[in-house]
């Protein structure tokens, strides 16, 4: 399995990084985004996001195991073992059969359905010139000229409606920037970011509802810390986090100051400092994103 494994993320991550690439979501964001930095002036240029609708369930399986032969041989029995015939899908005391889709929880479910959607990218890719055409599973993004993006979109309604039946007629969304909409992105994605962390401050004010200081540790280092942030400090230029970063911590050093000494005394920013440490050098593993600003975007670019 390791074998088809790397065979499968060779093939697949020219244009596919939801299988068997590591931060995938990040490698699109970041190409889009300097794509987008290149081409600024290009009053030509249109983006085009798509997004099937309900597809893993939709995916024929004459596609799929066609596609499990071609590239996987070596587990091709498996898949047909698996995939071969119809499962039921019991309703009561009745069950109609379930002929098309991979299944729910099926580890290789996502490969499965990224064999029978990278045959047909290979067509846009061919017929298309693209600044950048990358997919994360069903999710799509393609930036070029708007002729090229809209050959490419009429590709897609084409090809996806024969692998795919009951492929959703309604065109995907597809974008058309104008110059001054590019050059307004960072109060487009600060707006978005001081959002999230608005929400999740407001989550740590309801900690103290517990009544209990272990059980609100856990959660604000589980649920509600940095990792909140982590996909926008990773993705967004620094600059455009700076407010947002600053704004988080101070809600999670009054979080963290509730818990420790109940809003008393002897809790500055030293306390603070060590809190943030990780708990293998005696912190509470409650990082600043101020700090993680400094690594994070660089960390996700190399």
């Amino acid at each position: 399995m390791k074998g088809v494994g790397k065979e499968m993320t060779k093939y697949l991550n020219d244009l596919l990084f939801g299988v068997g690439a590591s931060g995938g979501v990040e490698a699109v964001l970041h190409s889009a985004n300097m794509v987008l930095t290149e081409h600024h002036n290009d009053g030509s240029l249109s983006m085009l996001t798509v997004d099937f609708s309900n597809v893993f369930n939709l995916v024929d399986r004459s596609a799929l195991l066609h596609e499990v032969r071609l590239r996987c041989p070596t587990i091709s029995l498996c898949i047909e073992f698996l995939y071969g015939q119809a499962a039921r899908l019991y309703v009561g005391d009745t069950y109609i059969c379930y002929t098309t889709g991979v299944q729910q929880g099926d580890p290789l479910g996502p490969l499965l359905f990224a064999l029978v959607l990278h045959s047909f990218l290979h067509n846009i890719r061919d017929n298309c010139k693209l600044f950048l055409h990358a997919w994360y599973l069903d999710d799509g993004i393609l930036i070029g000229d708007s002729k090229e993006v809209a050959k490419a979109l009429d590709i897609i309604k084409e090809v996806a409606q024969e692998a795919i039946p009951g492929w959703h007629r309604e065109p995907p969304l597809g974008v058309k920037l104008p110059e001054e909409a590019i050059s307004r992105d960072d109060i487009f994605i600060s707006g978005l970011a001081i959002q999230r962390a608005e929400n999740t401050v407001n989550l740590m004010l309801l900690l103290p509802q517990l009544s209990d200081p272990q059980s609100d540790l856990l959660l604000l280092r589980s649920c509600m810390g940095t990792a909140k942030l982590f996909i926008g400090l990773r993705t967004c230029q620094p600059v455009h986090m700076e407010e947002v970063a600053l704004f988080f911590d101070n809600g999670l050093h009054r979080a963290i100051e509730d818990i420790v000494v109940c809003v008393g005394l002897f809790f500055g920013d030293i306390q603070w400092r060590l809190a943030s440490l990780p708990i293998r050098f005696g912190g509470l593993g409650l990082y600043s994103a101020v700090e993680a600003t400094s690594y994070a975007f660089v960390a996700s670019r190399a």
